[in-house]
């Protein structure tokens, strides 16, 4: 009889120190479950960290007209009027809207002895072809040639370029600057000491008949502070000849200054040319 007691005791302390053991254990799976949540939030702002870091790594360089507005650094400030001899020795190089220039600059001798190499249609693109009987090139003395063999020649010490117009509608504003800069990279190595002006695109009429998804003055716009920045990363000039050529309410080109504003809408009358010499004498680099 003793002996069934005692067994009977053992049983129930047995009972009892399973029954503790589990409490405590169930305890420490409390415990273990919360420090696991924390170590798995850890865990997983570390990998977080570790992916935003492998972004950066891997991320491509913005475009140029993602790039949002451009480095004012190359923007030629207002100074002091010049001149027309200071144009003297001067280049400019253009399409059909500096054509009209030229022929203004010829009839009153507003930027001095300055040479033009103009063409209708000339872009920073098809200046890239090779001469022949059906490209776009200017001429230097009645003979047709690449844009930097004219310049070249024509031994000026100062380039004034502005192209763009036949370009961003066809080929984009980045593949636009990407052969700006290719363009402007022949010219400095055959004319190694020339310094380079780049002059803002202008802006169109808003009756323009050749408006659409690609070109337009929003996307002038891109592009001037595309070039802006282009010219602040290689140590050009950049004057911003558009800033004076928009209408009332800064969008488009001021109709006065324009002779097709119901056409092609973006070529100059002699008072926008007018402008445009006097933006030019008042920002010299």
């Amino acid at each position: 009889m003793k002996r069934l007691l005692v067994q009977l005791l053992l049983v129930i302390m047995c009972v009892c120190l399973v029954l503790t053991s589990t409490a405590c254990n169930g305890s420490g799976d409390n415990d273990t479950t919360t420090t696991g949540v924390q170590n798995t939030t850890a865990s997983e702002n570390t990998q977080e960290g570790d992916s935003t870091v492998a972004a950066g790594a891997t991320e491509q360089p913005a475009s140029p007209s993602e790039r949002g507005d451009a480095d004012t650094a190359a923007v030629v400030p207002e100074s002091a009027k010049v001149s027309a001899d200071y144009f003297d020795n001067t280049a400019f190089v253009g399409d059909s809207v500096s054509l009209k220039l030229s022929y203004y600059a010829a009839a009153t001798g507003a930027l001095g002895k300055a040479q033009f190499f103009t063409a209708g249609s000339l872009g920073c693109a098809n200046a890239l072809w090779e001469v022949s009987d059906e490209s776009v090139h200017p001429s230097y003395q009645g003979t047709k040639m690449l844009v930097e063999d004219c310049v070249a020649a024509s031994g000026a010490d100062t380039l004034y370029i502005m192209l763009g117009m036949n370009d961003i509608g066809l080929y984009g504003i980045d593949d636009t600057i990407e052969n700006y800069k290719t363009l402007l990279g022949k010219i400095t190595a055959k004319s190694p000491q020339i310094k380079i002006v780049v002059q803002s695109m202008t802006p169109m009429t808003e009756t323009s008949t050749i408006l659409g998804d690609s070109l337009n003055n929003e996307n002038i716009k891109i592009y001037n502070s595309c070039l802006s920045q282009m010219c602040s990363d290689n140590g050009w000039a950049f004057v911003d000849v558009a800033s004076v050529m928009y209408d009332a309410q800064g969008v488009n080109l001021n109709r006065d200054f324009c002779s097709d504003p119901d056409g092609l809408g973006v070529h100059f009358t002699e008072a926008g040319c007018e402008k445009w010499v006097e933006y030019l004498s008042t920002h010299t680099p």
